[in-house]
């Protein structure tokens, strides 16, 4: 089975059972199971039911923040990634909830740590520099930890309330590389998204 037509079964697959349990309950037998692809096939691509699902996730950031690289704007990127998660919250409630070193979440922190430093790289700031990766760090590490509740407690809040948040924490000589300006951006994220974004996890 070709790679492509495998990955469609197993995310169809991953997203139904994260609708009933969490990911560290799940086994790899139920994926394989609900989806029909074979063992043999699913190891030749991932390594475990993580590997899976962060490979999905990153499928979604490929077309909503990481839109960034191609002109869309930080806030436009996140609002499409964010009304993909509230759009399908059971599942990543489900999917966050985990205490696995391949995690989502940890995977989550070292793919948005990589996306951000490239960008500062290609601005021609030092990524090298302890005091740069600190401070990014600390963004990154508090965005995450907002998302998380957020998602945890039924992403009742609005995203355009939840991103003025999460860019608000954004270091001050950083802010150039990602927004042009404060109130442009606040009032971009609190209009409607004309594209909610990939709906990679099949409810």
């Amino acid at each position: 089975m070709e790679k492509k037509a495998a990955d469609e079964l197993l995310f169809k697959a991953l997203s139904k059972l994260l609708h009933k349990k969490s990911i560290d309950k799940l086994s790899v037998q139920e994926i394989l199971y609900e989806s029909g692809v074979s063992r043999a096939t699913f190891y030749r691509h991932y390594r475990d039911k993580y590997d899976l699902l962060n490979s999905n996730y990153r499928k979604i950031l490929e077309d909503t923040l990481f839109r960034f690289n191609e002109g869309f704007s930080y806030i436009e990127a996140q609002l499409r990634l964010y009304q993909v998660i509230k759009d399908n919250i059971k599942l990543f409630q489900n999917a966050i909830r985990s205490s696995d070193v391949n995690s989502l979440k940890n995977f989550i922190f070292d793919v948005s740590m990589d996306f951000h430093l490239k960008v500062l790289e290609k601005n021609g700031i030092d990524i090298t520099d302890w005091k740069v990766r600190k401070k990014l760090e600390s963004y990154i590490y508090g965005n995450l930890e907002i998302v998380v509740i957020w998602i945890l407690e039924g992403a009742k809040e609005p995203i355009a309330d939840l991103i003025e948040v999460l860019s608000s924490m954004l270091p001050l000589e950083f802010r150039r590389f990602f927004l042009s300006s404060d109130e442009p951006e606040q009032d971009e994220a609190k209009k409607p998204s004309a594209n909610k974004g990939p709906q990679l996890f099949i409810p």
